[in-house]
């Protein structure tokens, strides 16, 4: 786990090797493939595509735990499941242009990096809100999450965890297209993410000390 931490600094690896990349590559394939109208044959429909992500997905990741190299190998191929670095520096860039009073590049770098809405019309304020409360959300599904998870169960864990995620960005939405098809999808995410998006809540906490406890207990239940 160290080894992964470690390795992330050095940035992500090349698109085709990605395994994150695969994932969305996959789920792309499978909901084009898409044919059912009513809500019950969706929900069927996209659960056993969802299944069968997440079946190949964990199935990789137990064999990847056979390979020689011990934890050496175990560590490099954890790697691309995190995405700490990648996360801390699109924030880092927000940060700096609102820092030096320029908002249109703040909302360039918030919607290029880290937020799918519309952020033409943010305020400053706004702007850091969403880059806060993405960070927030993907310190725990880039990092904490795929950490547990490879503590519970080693790569496949992992891998499976990390699949699921994906699965939610894309198809968990309430629209008319992924309102049933996308269902198990977004239960799948909420239930994999119960435990890690608390001690990601109770790490932010530690590390701000009494402070963070203030804001947490005045905030808490403003989400939404």
């Amino acid at each position: 786990m160290l080894l992964a931490l470690a390795l992330d600094g050095l940035g992500e690896p090349p698109i085709p090797l990605h395994p994150v990349v695969w994932m969305g590559n996959y789920l792309k394939f499978a909901r084009k493939r898409w044919w059912t109208d009513t809500p019950s044959e969706q929900r069927r429909e996209g659960g056993t595509w969802w299944a069968l992500g997440a079946g190949t997905s964990a199935a990789a990741g137990a064999l990847a735990r056979h390979l020689p190299g011990g934890w050496l190998t175990q560590g490099i191929l954890l790697k691309p499941l995190l995405a700490r670095h990648a996360l801390f520096a699109a924030v880092r860039e927000v940060h700096m242009a609102l820092a030096t009073d320029d908002l249109p590049e703040a909302r360039r770098r918030l919607a290029w990096h880290l937020v799918s809405r519309e952020t033409s019309e943010l305020t400053a304020s706004e702007v850091a809100g969403a880059a806060i409360e993405s960070l927030a959300e993907n310190l725990s599904d880039s990092v904490v999450a795929p950490l547990l998870w490879f503590r519970v169960g080693g790569l496949p864990g992992a891998a499976l965890y990390r699949y699921a995620n994906t699965a939610d960005a894309m198809w968990g939405y309430r629209t008319p297209q992924l309102e049933h098809a996308g269902k198990l999808a977004a239960h799948a995410d909420d239930v994999l993410n119960l435990a890690p998006a608390r001690l990601t809540a109770l790490c932010t906490l530690l590390a701000a000390g009494g402070r963070g406890v203030g804001v947490w207990a005045r905030d808490r239940t403003q989400h939404g």
